[in-house]
């Protein structure tokens, strides 16, 4: 069998703020084969995103801690990698897709610099060499963009702009060639009129555009695993239809993985190969989408598909899953979800939290994992 592109072995993360430490991820586990989508779902406050942002390492130290796991990308552990190496692998090797493209794309720059820049990168690493230095990248160096302090500009003397150090501040004109690969990975993820697109600030485009612009930096850098973490949350239905269409197109078309955070099981649904299901910053099942919708092994992932509002067509109360997500800093002994299982038992308020246990093959004979204690009777449940 061939080594999986991602393996996350017994991966646990905590957040120390005032009020304490909230264990945020704890002892998640889940392998991903190149070639396929993995969507994760949960409800907000369930440690998807935590769990995203720690494989490519982005949290943001302090608060976040990694307490213990492994996380191997093509082979290597990157939580043992030095941080010095971390760039060449995010981008080139993961790239990432944010839940709001606006916090993520720099207002004072063309999307077409912006995704000159991305391409420069991965054209550097292509032939051996790390950009040390932003400078490295078309000879100019963002870092020295500052912004003025509030007091400056209250009550510091008027300085009348100076056109010439203006223009130094502007990236240089893209070269041909490069122009003609940030065109290509444009028209990739369809959209119309590039030419007029790669003039225009972030600002003057669509949610939808600026969501494909963020594909294309993406994908540019050629990774062998995207990470899109709600990617569509923020658009509306139409535009959301039209982004999940196109990622499903591309991953054929630039062979790459996406790891698909999401807490809308419809969109899952559409998207994945597999699911995992969180819960509290548990991973309490993983396996087939198919078999997961069709055959749940866990009571939340159960509660959770009987609450999608068009499982139900008659008139009623809709079935929904009673009280909230526990809070991470004080969670239940025993099971974490057994204050709101609708099948709890003694067992799971006293035992330990169940582990994500292998289930017997289904027809198709693909992996199925649940952490619960009474799997088979929760499939046998309507």
């Amino acid at each position: 069998m061939a080594e999986d592109l991602l393996r996350i072995e017994h991966l646990s993360v905590d957040y120390h703020v005032g009020a304490g430490t909230f264990r945020a991820l704890t002892d998640v586990s889940l392998s991903m084969p190149a070639g396929r989508v993995v969507g994760i779902v949960g409800e907000t406050g369930c440690g998807k995103s935590t769990l995203g942002h720690a494989i490519p390492r982005l949290l943001p130290q302090p608060p976040a801690q990694v307490r213990s796991g492994k996380v191997f990308f093509q082979g290597t552990d990157l939580l043992k990698l030095p941080k010095w190496r971390m760039p060449s692998v995010r981008g080139t090797g993961i790239g990432m897709i944010f839940q709001e493209p606006i916090n993520s794309l720099n207002p004072a720059f063309r999307v077409g610099d912006q995704i000159a820049e991305a391409v420069q990168i991965r054209r550097l690493r292509e032939h051996g060499r790390q950009p040390a230095r932003k400078a490295d990248v078309q000879g100019f160096d963002y870092s020295k963009r500052e912004m003025p302090k509030a007091a400056d500009v209250v009550t510091g003397p008027f300085v009348p702009p100076n056109l010439t150090e203006t223009l130094k501040q502007r990236p240089p004109p893209i070269s041909k060639d490069l122009q003609k690969e940030v065109l290509d990975f444009l028209h990739l993820v369809r959209i119309n009129d590039p030419e007029r697109i790669i003039s225009l600030f972030p600002h003057e485009l669509s949610g939808g555009m600026r969501q494909r612009i963020m594909i294309a930096m993406a994908l540019s850098g050629k990774p062998s695993l995207l990470i899109a973490d709600e990617p569509t949350s923020a658009l509306d239905v139409t535009i959301q239809a039209q982004v999940l269409t196109l990622m499903k197109e591309l991953m054929d078309e630039v062979s790459t993985s996406i790891l698909f955070i999401s807490h809308d099981l419809g969109v899952i649904a559409e998207m994945a190969d597999d699911v995992g299901v969180m819960y509290a910053g548990h991973m309490v099942e993983f396996g087939p989408v198919a078999e997961i919708f069709e055959s749940p092994r866990h009571p939340y992932t159960k509660s959770l598909i009987r609450s999608i509002p068009n499982k139900y067509k008659e008139d009623g109360v809709l079935p929904s899953l009673s009280g909230s997500v526990p809070n991470l800093s004080r969670l239940p002994n025993g099971c974490t979800f057994h204050p709101r299982c609708p099948m709890v038992r003694d067992v799971c308020r006293k035992d330990p939290e169940p582990p994500l246990t292998d289930l017997p093959p289904g027809p198709a004979g693909l992996v199925h994992r649940s952490a619960c204690y009474f799997p088979e009777e929760v499939a046998s449940l309507p």
